[in-house]
């Protein structure tokens, strides 16, 4: 199916990609948010997944700087994501939750900050939570320095997806940032697109909360909490192994490669709390003895090791598998 343009004629110097759901009661917010903005050169593209609800768009769909597309069928939130991001043709490009609205400088100062330092591939916020009664800032830092530099830091952060709501810098190839999915429902993409952002160039970290993010009880992120602990654990060795990978890929030295492994590796099995969530702690104490732990820390080291050897070309079958999350091996069975 050939798909149309999502820009306009005179292309502006940054795409809003909205992926949308059944997005009642919060795209209005969301847009009003947006055309408040004092940054003005933007175009913002809408894909409502699977076509549903289409007369919930009716409203946005004569303002001048919006276009809506239907998709046919379901994607899920990671390919809806991932559809907006293969059309960019601007300069700068940002994915926005349909539940979350920005304070009007928002867009102008992490473009500013990108336009201002060309070694940044991305910029981001701090976050002010809504809609909970512990309501507070979820903060990050920025990941600068060289390849291997950004990589280690970022292997060393703990987050909570912050810059996936970050301005980002379009790079030549779109396939090089489109969100990673997995077959655990997706669970963590959003933080393991943080790597990906990472090889891109430095990550820019802007400590005002101009980002405003709602809790509520249709967020995607709500149902991860109720996961089984099996499920849950292997998600997050997935999500470790897809990390490593991408990471190893982006570079040719071996010893680097294995530092990359046995990073993963820490992220994975280490109790610091600043490394790896309670939640995931708490699911592996469950199912998993000690011993058992220490033979799947080695195995994920087979198996990252494997999946690289065997590569041919840029990427062959099994490491495009284990980067999309599909493979069963020692480490994720």
């Amino acid at each position: 199916m050939k798909f149309p343009a999502i820009w306009p004629w005179k292309r502006p110097r940054l795409t809003i990609c909205i992926p949308a759901y059944r997005p009642n009661g919060f795209l209005e917010r969301v847009l009003a948010s947006v055309q408040e903005q004092s940054f003005r050169d933007f175009r913002v593209v809408i894909s409502n997944d699977g076509g549903f609800e289409r007369e919930t768009f009716e409203p946005f769909r004569r303002m001048a700087n919006v276009r809506i597309y239907h998709q046919r069928g379901r994607l899920g939130w990671v390919e809806n994501a991932n559809w907006l991001i293969r059309r960019v043709r601007t300069p700068y490009f940002a994915i926005l939750p349909q539940d979350d609205t920005i304070e009007p400088d928002y867009y102008a100062a992490l473009v500013d900050l990108l336009e201002k330092t060309p070694a940044a591939g991305s910029a981001c916020t701090a976050i002010q939570t809504v809609g909970r009664p512990d309501e507070h800032i979820i903060r990050s830092k920025s990941v600068s320095g060289d390849l291997e530099a950004r990589v280690r830091q970022v292997f060393g952060m703990s987050y909570a997806g912050v810059s996936f709501r970050a301005v980002n810098r379009t790079p030549p190839n779109l396939g090089d940032l489109t969100v990673p999915g997995n077959r655990f429902d997706n669970m963590f993409a959003d933080s393991t697109w943080i790597m990906r952002q990472a090889i891109q160039g430095e990550m820019l970290y802007l400590d005002r909360p101009l980002y405003r993010k709602l809790y509520h009880g249709g967020n995607t992120h709500t149902s991860w909490l109720e996961t089984p602990a099996k499920t849950l654990a292997s998600a997050w060795m997935r999500y470790c192994q897809q990390m490593a990978l991408y990471a190893a890929r982006s570079v040719a030295d071996e010893y680097q490669r294995e530092a990359i492994f046995d990073l993963a590796c820490e992220r994975v099995f280490s109790r610091n709390s600043e490394l790896r969530p309670l939640a995931v702690g708490t699911a592996f104490d469950a199912i998993w003895s000690q011993s058992e732990l220490d033979l799947r820390q080695e195995g994920m080291k087979k198996m990252l090791r494997r999946s690289l050897m065997q590569r041919k070309g840029s990427c062959n079958a099994q490491e495009h598998l284990a980067l999309n999350g599909d493979i069963r091996g020692e480490a994720g069975s």
